[in-house]
């Protein structure tokens, strides 16, 4: 059976999840006690069980709390779903699929800060299927179930890059909120969970990992916002998104096996987020950097690149010399050792 892990950060957001379960009970990790609420959700006749984990805010805590979550329960899926602040093109309570986070903390202070931002990457496949799922009648029809019109006469979902760092942005007049309008401003939100969750799973790359963010606010008028009850709000279209999508995939019966190409995608992408170039494992491999368009993201970089492989191209490499390198790399990467 495919084991679902889904992490909250929020007592409000763990609610929302428990509340779509039935027979919850408390699990107590035999090492850390940290609780876990376990339960049963029916999902096209099939009874899945439903593991639920709280990390507490911040990208350390979330880190630290999916390590151990994935190190105990060994799941096949993993999830992170909550709210997040509005920073472009969206309103409270939409919902945002987590493509990829920009970790905004990490620079160096001179006369101005300059960042060093830090990548992560959502499960290619599970992003590839929310999309679908956001333009499918049966979110059409769940959503229009949810809208509240004190905030909005619809709900869009939509797909991209999310911020994360250690801080909530309460003003669009703060330094902060600037800052990321100034380096990261295709970012649609803002929150201080993603990137922790998502570096945590880097490492098992063949675990399908999956960020989900409902808005609860546009940055702005923060504190009216709440006071209207738009965190419950975007926690519970959040939850229903993700469990919606649960139930679209048949999550209980989709097949975990994937091709070489398709795992050797999802492990590039975690392990080598910033592209072919990160650690030089193309050139090591024995690829041509020439071929590849480099002024790319990381992703599709990779993209182009294992496309070119499977085509027969690439200079003198193949995906056994790639593997091998990376093995190098990361000698004790429990996906890598499994192909």
């Amino acid at each position: 059976m495919n084991t679902i892990v889904i992490q909250t950060a929020l007592a409000i957001e763990e609610q929302a999840v428990i509340s779509k379960l039935s027979n919850v009970t408390d699990y107590i990790h035999p090492e850390s006690k940290s609780i876990y609420k376990v339960g049963d959700y029916i999902s096209n006749g099939n009874k899945l069980q439903i593991i639920v984990g709280r990390t507490n805010q911040t990208n350390i805590n979330a880190a630290i709390e999916t390590e151990r979550i994935i190190n105990h329960f060994h799941p096949s899926y993993i999830f992170f779903v909550g709210v997040a602040g509005g920073l472009k093109d969206v309103r409270i309570g939409d919902i945002v699929i987590g493509s990829d986070v920009y970790g905004y903390e990490r620079g160096k202070e001179k006369d101005v800060f300059l960042p060093r931002p830090q990548f992560g990457f959502s499960s290619y496949e599970l992003e590839q299927l929310a999309t679908s799922f956001s333009i499918s009648d049966k979110w059409s029809n769940i959503s229009r179930s949810l809208v509240n019109t004190k905030f909005q006469s619809d709900i869009s979902a939509f797909v991209g890059t999310i911020a994360s760092g250690e801080k909530v942005v309460g003003s669009v007049k703060s330094s902060l909120f600037n800052f990321l309008k100034q380096n990261c401003s295709h970012a649609l939100a803002v929150e201080m969970e993603g990137l922790g969750f998502l570096e945590a799973c880097r490492p098992y790359p063949l675990i399908k990992s999956l960020l989900i963010r409902g808005i609860s606010d546009l940055v702005d008028d923060k504190e009216n916002s709440d006071k209207e009850g738009s965190q419950p709000y975007a926690s519970k279209n959040a939850t229903e998104f993700l469990f919606g999508l649960i139930d679209y995939i048949r999550i209980e019966q989709y097949p975990i096996k994937l091709s070489l190409k398709q795992k050797l995608f999802e492990i590039s992408v975690k392990l080598y987020p910033e592209g072919i170039k990160d650690k030089g494992i193309w050139m090591r491999a024995g690829g041509d950097l020439s071929i590849i368009h480099l002024n790319s993201t990381g992703k599709a970089q990779w993209i182009e690149a294992l496309t070119i492989i499977e085509n027969g191209g690439g200079g003198d490499i193949d995906f056994d010399s790639l593997v091998t390198e990376m093995k190098k790399d990361y000698p004790k990467n429990v996906s890598l050792n499994e192909i």
